[in-house]
């Protein structure tokens, strides 16, 4: 009879599941605080009520996180990266320029209509005293920096002023995005609103595109050009 001897397994083989395990939880973690929030509002997450849902004493989800704001970081770090892989994916599929904010300016309100409870972590204020963690902000830095690309193409294809893709700019659309979204939030169990809300973004960003259209675009405009009625009078 032949013995097979059996080897334990390497460090390199064990630490990648210990770590793929602890992920497992984490997210399992993040799972349940959502659903916690959904319940009870985004102020309203304990970890008492997280860990009775997991199945396991408050005290053992101090190896995840070490404190609820860490939670609450957690949350925010993932709601912000779903964020950013939507206007990654909208500006992608999308014509450069005008069209490109256009569409992702629409796919941060589809995902804060679909998740209003986490819309409301990122752009409210709504636990106490809680800030978010500098890390917790970087998604939220690469959104502004995409912004900031789409203004400049809309520059080179001469759909907006040499002078419009500055920072300022880029907060203008920022202020008009977390605009429509928050109406929509607060209008959410009025549908005839919701209708209104849902046609406002692509009228602001006509709008902004107006605002700072490039000036020759405009001197060469025959609806604003001054009007002569004799165009032969010396």
């Amino acid at each position: 009879m032949i013995k097979i001897r059996a080897f334990p397994m390497s460090e390199s083989h064990v630490v990648p599941l210990r770590e793929r395990r602890r992920q497992e939880t984490i997210n399992e973690i993040l799972d349940l605080s959502i659903e916690v929030i959904r319940q009870q509002g985004v102020a309203g997450l304990n970890l008492t009520t997280v860990a009775r849902l997991l199945g396991v004493q408050p005290t053992a989800l101090y190896k995840y996180f070490p404190s609820l704001m860490a939670v609450y970081d957690a949350l925010y770090r993932r709601a912000e990266n779903e964020v950013l892989h939507e206007v990654e994916s909208a500006v992608a599929n999308a014509e450069p320029g005008m069209a490109a904010i256009r569409d992702a300016m629409l796919a941060v309100d589809r995902w804060a209509t679909a998740n209003p409870e986490m819309a409301q972590l990122l752009i409210g204020r709504p636990i106490p005293g809680y800030i978010p963690a500098p890390d917790a902000l970087d998604p939220s830095i690469r959104i502004l920096e995409i912004f900031r690309f789409t203004l400049d193409q809309a520059v080179v294809r001469k759909q907006l002023d040499p002078g419009a893709s500055g920072t300022r700019h880029v907060l203008m659309l920022a202020a008009l995005m977390t605009g429509a979204s928050t109406l929509r939030m607060l209008h959410a169990d009025e549908p005839p609103c919701q209708a209104d809300i849902e046609g406002l973004i692509p009228d602001l960003v006509s709008m902004f595109f107006r605002a700072f259209s490039p000036k020759d675009a405009e001197s060469s405009n025959p609806d604003k050009a001054e009007h002569n009625p004799c165009p032969n009078a010396s």
